[in-house]
């Protein structure tokens, strides 16, 4: 019951929390870090006891037999990283709303359900059940961003559930339709990827999950509902979106279409490069014209899911891996940078470039962090993102080195806006009131784990890639997708 504890601790969490409301606002606080680190125990004795072949730990539920719907879960490198990020960052989440008195219970609530559902697509693999926890995911990030966020929220939450509602609509047609035509019916991954779908009919199947992927990712032209999400988002909103949600997208696309539609993988793999490609430009050429500090790394955000994007679509080895590394890399780095944005904002009020600067001179050490997290946003040496580039260009020069040049490009622009953005947040004069506080304890915690993981799988790359390496395997593509 391992598994079914990694989504039913952070569930019953958020219940309890709301219930347990009225001792004081700490309760729910405390109860929310207790059902996740319990969590974050249970995964650990999952990969310790794990055996030696890919999966550490498997589950099976037969939920409705008659109608082949069954509860699935699996574990392998791959989700177990991804199940660490979403656990650790609920624990962050947490703490960096600790000052937040607005509907205490239902917030933290809201923060275990999202990271429950999170945590249910990263392990089923029966379709139908991860569907549900697809379109689950919706409603406590949609209450996140509504209730706690900051200027026009309510048209931001809508916007957000708008997009990613009507995408999950290919998904759960593409579900059903497998469910409707497999003799007998099933919904078990396993069992459909041993099928035989005609390769017309896994394309159309694989549109349908693709849309639902890349808009969660986000990808240009798909992305328009995040730079509103994350601006308007509250602090913990931002750092479960960037570090987990957009992690749900990656993590679909690297894991089924090879698995699920292995023929229709080759026919659709070069859009996703010119995807990936255009979108890695677009994204970081718009973010070097931002002024709202949050706006500019939510479209860092896009650039690197691009990248993601083309690392996948590549589908040879350097290039998953790399992907598979980013998508862990991004969420220390793109979680702290919101971290530490929203702690500039609440003492400041304000988030526009052109009136911050002076950190270096007042607050020593939240120009540190910044400086570090920076370093990794411009995939320096020695943090955890350099490794994920490095290996997603090296694949690109395996498929196209026009892809390489672009993917290169993208990351001569990433000094721009990064230099542009460090230059008016930590150097210079402040024209507004100066950040004249530095790091509290409740926010150089966070900050000193998601360092720790940045550098951590910098410095010793091989811990990841030994964990996601089976993953990669089994994702690789018979053959490699080509330049359109």
């Amino acid at each position: 019951m391992i598994l079914p504890a990694l989504v039913l601790l952070p569930l019953l969490g958020g219940f309890i929390a709301l219930v347990v409301g009225r001792l004081g606002d700490d309760a729910p606080r405390w109860v929310a870090i207790l059902s996740l680190t319990l969590a974050l125990v249970a995964l650990a004795e999952a990969i310790v006891g794990g055996g030696s072949g890919r999966w550490y730990a498997e589950y099976r539920y037969d939920w409705a037999p008659a109608l082949g719907v069954s509860v699935i879960f699996a574990l392998d490198g791959l989700s177990a990283s991804l199940l660490a990020v979403s656990l650790g960052l609920g624990i962050v989440s947490v703490v960096v709303s600790w000052n937040t008195t607005s509907n205490v219970p239902l917030l933290n609530a809201t923060l275990c359900w999202t990271v429950a559902a999170s945590n249910g697509v990263f392990l089923s693999f029966d379709i139908l059940v991860l569907a549900f926890f697809w379109e689950l995911m919706l409603v406590p990030s949609f209450l996140l961003i509504s209730l706690w966020g900051h200027g026009d929220r309510e048209a931001a939450a809508m916007k957000f559930l708008v997009f990613n509602a009507i995408a999950g609509l290919g998904l759960l047609a593409s579900v059903f339709y497998i469910g409707a035509t497999a003799n007998p019916v099933t919904f078990d991954a396993f069992s459909i990827s041993a099928m035989h779908i005609p390769r017309t009919v896994q394309v159309w199947l694989l549109l349908g999950f693709a849309l639902a992927f890349m808009v969660k990712l986000p990808v240009p032209p798909l992305h328009a509902w995040l730079p509103d999400a994350h601006t308007q988002a509250p602090t913990a909103g931002s750092i479960l979106l960037a570090g987990v949600l957009l992690k749900t997208g990656a993590y679909g696309l690297f894991r089924f279409p090879a698995m699920l539609f292995p023929e229709a993988v080759p026919v659709l793999a070069p859009y996703g490069l010119v995807l990936g490609g255009f979108g890695t430009i677009y994204a970081a050429l718009i973010a070097c014209g931002q002024t709202d500090a949050k706006r500019l790394v939510a479209y860092t955000s896009v650039a690197h899911m691009s990248v993601v994007l083309m690392g996948i679509s590549g589908g040879v080895d350097f290039s998953m891996m790399g992907a598979g590394i980013i998508m862990v890399a991004h969420a220390f780095s793109a979680s702290a940078l919101f971290l530490l944005l929203g702690a500039i904002y609440d003492r400041v009020g304000t988030r526009d470039l052109r009136e911050l600067g002076g950190l270096q001179r007042s607050a020593p050490r939240f120009a540190v962090a910044f400086a570090l997290f920076f370093s990794a946003t411009l995939a320096m040496p020695g943090t955890s993102n350099f490794l994920g580039e490095a290996l997603v260009i090296t694949g690109m020069f395996q498929v196209s080195w026009i892809y390489a040049a672009i993917t290169l490009v993208s990351l001569v622009v990433s000094v721009v806006y990064a230099t542009r953005l460090f230059k008016h947040v930590v150097f210079g004069t402040s024209r507004k009131a100066e950040v004249k506080e530095d790091l509290r304890p409740a926010e150089l915690g966070p900050v000193i784990v998601l360092a720790t993981g940045t550098l951590l799988f910098g410095l010793l790359p091989q811990i990841l890639m030994v964990a996601l390496e089976p993953a990669v395997d089994a994702a690789v593509l018979p053959l490699a997708a080509g330049a359109p």
